[in-house]
């Protein structure tokens, strides 16, 4: 049996494809780039490729596009990465459509008729044209990237800038800019929203005008119970000491497993819905709690994320966004649909 498990709750990826394609009017290109942000890219592509509001996946190489399509999936797979030499025969086999980026990947698939998609930089810095026209009978498609979508008056600019460089190419069946969070300003020449956070249940603001439903359960097992007496050292360095006799639980989870070493002796996690503090240094594999007054025993599940905490919650405690604590989610989680 698994120490540590992911719950992907299907009912809630439906649900919250249905309430961005409900606000947006448009289709989804679902971002399951990163194993899907960590959650499992092979369990939630097996969902979103029987749901017809999403057109396409979109992964960040053709390595991830690859692992899916011999995963069974049949959707439309975009390499939002570009392409190499040497990439382009595993393009034309699993039918992966590439999004170009650079006239390097231009070079990479001469000869080759697949769909192409061109993507320009309208103020990211990173990856696309800036106003080259980009001339080619493949090309289905056309997107960019907001760098700060929580900056109406950036984003605004990056959304004329686009807009301007659509306009030059004429009517097209994939116009794409906003993200999550740019969902917000309701573009009107886009053909899809490109998302991948809300999608699994985190919003990417506060005040976001959607009801996103919870879609992922991280739980972890107890592997060691006991009352160690006052003045006792917990853990590397001995960061906590008991200031009283402490019942002190051992989870079977630590920062090879995606738990942040800072979130030590900050973050809490939930045993039966009740918060049981991390105590100590988070450890490899390893986390100590406080399950002092509770009735936990060795063999139960304490939750790390679910219906009492967010990634997002972690993050603001650790200092740094979601997506980084849910992409360092390791491999030796189970990962399960329910």
């Amino acid at each position: 049996m698994a120490r540590a498990a992911i719950l992907i709750r299907k009912e809630g990826i439906i649900g919250n494809v249905n309430a961005l394609v409900g606000f947006s009017k448009k289709p989804l290109i679902a971002v399951v780039k990163a194993d899907a942000y960590g959650i499992g890219a092979v369990h939630v592509g097996s969902i979103l490729d029987e749901v017809n509001a999403v057109s396409t996946l979109a992964v960040a190489c053709v390595e991830e596009g690859v692992e899916l399509r011999k995963a069974g999936i049949k959707k439309k797979i975009l390499v939002l990465g570009g392409v190499l030499k040497g990439e382009e025969k595993a393009l034309v086999e699993y039918s992966l459509t590439p999004v170009v980026s650079h006239r390097e990947h231009l070079k990479a698939l001469e000869g080759i008729h697949i769909p192409i998609q061109v993507k320009y930089d309208t103020g990211m810095g990173r990856l696309g044209f800036l106003e080259e026209l980009v001339q080619d009978s493949r090309i289905e498609g056309v997107l960019s990237h907001l760098s700060s979508p929580l900056d109406e008056g950036f984003s605004m600019l990056q959304i004329k800038r686009f807009e301007d460089i659509v306009k030059r190419y004429g009517k097209l069946p994939y116009i794409h800019i906003e993200s999550s969070a740019g969902v917000l300003y309701r573009v009107p020449f886009t053909t899809h929203l490109r998302v991948g956070l809300a999608l699994y249940g985190e919003k990417p603001v506060q005040d976001y005008p959607l009801e996103l439903k919870r879609t992922i359960e991280l739980k972890a097992r107890i592997i060691s119970v006991k009352i160690l007496p006052k003045d006792c050292p917990i853990s590397y360095s001995r960061t906590y000491i008991t200031k009283k006799p402490t019942k002190v639980g051992v989870v079977a989870f630590g920062y090879a497993d995606g738990l942040m070493k800072c979130l030590s002796n900050k973050a809490s996690l939930y045993y039966k819905g009740r918060a049981v503090k991390i105590i100590g240094n988070i450890t490899m594999d390893m986390t100590m709690v406080d399950l002092t007054n509770t009735d936990a025993e060795v063999g139960d599940w304490v939750e790390i994320v679910g219906e009492n905490q967010s990634f997002a919650d972690l993050a603001k405690l650790a200092g740094t966004i979601p997506y980084e604590l849910m992409t360092n989610l390791s491999r030796r989680i189970r990962r399960q649909v329910v």
